[in-house]
């Protein structure tokens, strides 16, 4: 029988019962795919449905980044592989550590839903609720989860764009044992890191505890500028599972990241000032899992918390660098899954209530206590998924949310996913709806926010086809996409507020290939053109939005050799753009070239390399801001 199997959280695949944990997705006798262009056979999404799903059950256009391609990439900064993912284009304000931006499908970055192990990531107190990858390493990060499109009936707000969804390493998956990795390198700036994660399984418990430190003397963030901005990271993730019995379980949940950041003055340009900016994020996740009815049905209960800190200096000086922002997200949340008539049908339903507080605290103006405000979303969604043949599979689905600032707001969804043959063609087509109301800072004047501001509404539309040719040693896909937003909010640096653009375009084709010629060497690209426009009627009609290329590609090979040595690149191309929604500024488009080696000495040990920049290409993904040029590093992984 074909179920969705429940969610220890709501984004995150994270298993109940250790003893089965990623099964399906990857155990050490099946070959490691070295690409994350396209999913592998058989792959458990959960941004579909918020519960573990087939992904050719889904009508959604969904990359799957799991840990074994991290660690074959060598990423250290997750915003760095998005940039290899179709459509998602990404902006840093410097070196690593500074502010970065992911933009999915030509949305604005406040329009992706971010992720942590099942926990909302977006800070209410930022400028517009966006989630800074600039503060997220790779660290030990198992799995990322990337939703094309939106998904509102299932996330609600912000997810308009997409679903990014990051889980940190889990408990052993081969029995009661523990498994310990480690990893140590250094390179170029001087820039040294080391990460290291335990976890196991004991009778009813199953835990996971690691921890990262990362340190780089950077480069000057602004452009020109002959003083290094450096950054610091240090993070921890821990986890704990209680099975109480076969069908109920509890879970916990951490994650703690703090980034201290150098940058530069920005008004006036000065790329030799000394500001600095310090980030503390936390999440907490306490959650209640029982399945009854032989497992037909399936129950989830949690409360999460997300507490972000941001504090800025400026020594010698008091201007608007010296600040605290402060973002909590409270939210308690019901989640349940029912098969009903066995395979036939399966209902997905939940309630959620959810309060969001910011506040700021700006020395400059004279202030001597913080501004602070809140509010408060109460949602209930179903979604009903249908498989009326072998290999169809229809969902459609409705969600009502109600905000004390903003109302109530119904929105409706659905895909349909069609393999006539066994899964070597599916052909997926979705529709949604998507909602966001301003944030507290948007729209609050205590917070220089714009009272009159509308909320987000959008409808998107994408279709495409998957085909594996050769006995799947070659898969290719093509996915066209169409969204129409009004009132999409974005910052106007006339006004120094957000407004709203009254008529948005994005729409686009992503087109994928991933070629096996043997099972120890993989090639695979994608190509993905993104045409976001300005529609509204006035002087700004058929302008680009901002940092976001029309263009872009990406081709990666790797090779493993038989005595065990493996090989790796990766080219980047990405078109030009406009850093600004007036199209006055342009962004030359650029080439990345990446080359990689990896060669184990020992079963634990591994020596590893990189280059990165390989062509030391002078490019910027923001105006007047620097960009690290050619680049190496050095490391040693172990695995125990």
């Amino acid at each position: 029988m074909r179920k969705l199997k429940c969610l220890t959280g709501a984004a995150c695949a994270a298993i109940l019962l250790p003893t089965n944990a990623w099964a399906q997705d990857g155990t050490p006798e099946e070959p490691i795919t070295t690409s994350y262009a396209l999913i592998p056979e058989n792959e458990i999404v959960v941004t579909a449905s918020g519960f573990e799903q087939p992904l050719e059950e889904s009508g959604n256009a969904i990359t799957v980044i799991t840990a074994e391609e991290l660690e074959t990439r060598q990423v250290v900064v997750i915003s760095d592989a998005l940039r290899d993912v179709p459509s998602v284009s990404v902006a840093r304000n410097g070196g690593v550590g500074t502010v970065t931006s992911a933009f999915v499908r030509g949305g604005n970055s406040s329009q992706t839903l971010v992720l942590i192990d099942g926990v909302r990531m977006n800070d209410p107190s930022s400028p517009n609720g966006f989630f800074d990858f600039g503060t997220l390493l790779a660290g030990n990060i198992d799995r990322v989860e990337i939703l094309r499109g939106p998904n509102s009936v299932i996330w609600g707000s912000q997810a308009i764009g997409g679903v990014i969804a990051v889980r940190t390493r889990e408990a052993s998956a081969y029995g009661e044992t523990l498994d310990a990795h480690a990893r140590a390198e250094y390179g170029s700036f001087d820039t040294a890191q080391a990460v290291a994660n335990l976890s196991g399984t004991s009778g009813i418990l199953s835990g996971s505890i690691g921890g990262g430190y990362y340190r780089t003397d950077g480069i000057s963030a602004l452009a020109g500028g002959t003083e290094r901005d450096g950054y610091e990271n240090v993070s921890a993730n821990v986890k704990l599972g209680i099975a109480l019995s076969d069908n109920i379980s509890i879970d916990l949940r951490s994650f703690y990241n703090r980034g201290t950041v150098e940058f530069d003055n920005t008004f006036p340009l000065d790329p030799n000032s000394l500001p600095e900016a310090r980030t503390e994020q936390f999440i907490g996740y306490v959650g209640l899992n029982a399945e009854f009815l032989d497992g037909r049905f399936r129950n989830r209960i949690a409360y999460t918390r997300t507490d972000i800190d941001r504090f800025g200096e400026e020594p010698g000086a008091v201007t608007f660098n010296d600040n605290r922002f402060r973002g909590i997200i409270d939210r308690f949340e019901y989640h349940g899954g029912l098969d009903l008539a066995g395979d036939l049908a399966t209902l997905v339903f939940g309630l959620e209530h959810e309060r969001s507080s910011g506040s700021s605290f700006f020395p400059a103006t004279g202030a001597v206590t913080p501004t602070r405000a809140e509010s408060k979303v109460t949602s209930g969604f179903g979604q009903l998924i249908l498989r009326p043949a072998d290999g169809l599979t229809l969902t459609g689905g409705i969600r009502h949310d109600d905000y004390s600032l903003y109302g109530g707001e119904t929105t409706f969804g659905g895909n349909i996913a069609w393999t006539p043959n066994d899964g070597r063609t599916v052909v997926r087509a979705t529709y949604a709806e998507g909602f966001r109301a301003p944030t507290l800072v948007e729209s609050i004047p205590a917070f220089f926010g714009n009272p009159a501001l509308e909320p987000e509404t959008a409808r998107s539309f994408d279709g495409g086809v998957e085909h594996n040719f050769l006995d799947g040693r070659v898969t290719a896909r093509a996915t066209y996409f169409n969204r129409r937003s009004n009132n999409q909010i974005t910052f106007s640096f006339l006004t120094f507020q957000s407004e709203n653009i009254e008529r948005v375009r994005a729409e686009g084709l992503e087109l994928e290939l991933e070629v096996r010629p043997s099972d120890n060497f993989t090639v695979s690209g994608f190509y993905a053109l993104v045409d976001a426009e300005n529609r509204s009627p006035g002087a700004q009609f058929g302008n680009r939005l901002a940092r976001r290329p029309v263009d872009s590609a990406s081709i990666s090979a790797d090779w493993d050799a038989p005595f065990g040595l493996r090989l790796g690149g990766t080219i980047d191309l990405v078109g030009d753009s406009f850093d600004d929604n007036g199209n006055f500024t342009r962004l030359d488009g650029f080439i990345l070239g990446s080359l990689r080696a990896a060669l184990p000495v020992t079963e634990t040990f591994e020596i590893y390399g990189r280059i990165e920049n390989l062509f030391d290409s002078d490019y910027q993904t923001a105006a007047n801001f620097g960009t690290l040029g050619r680049a190496g590093y050095v490391g040693l992984r172990a695995r125990f």
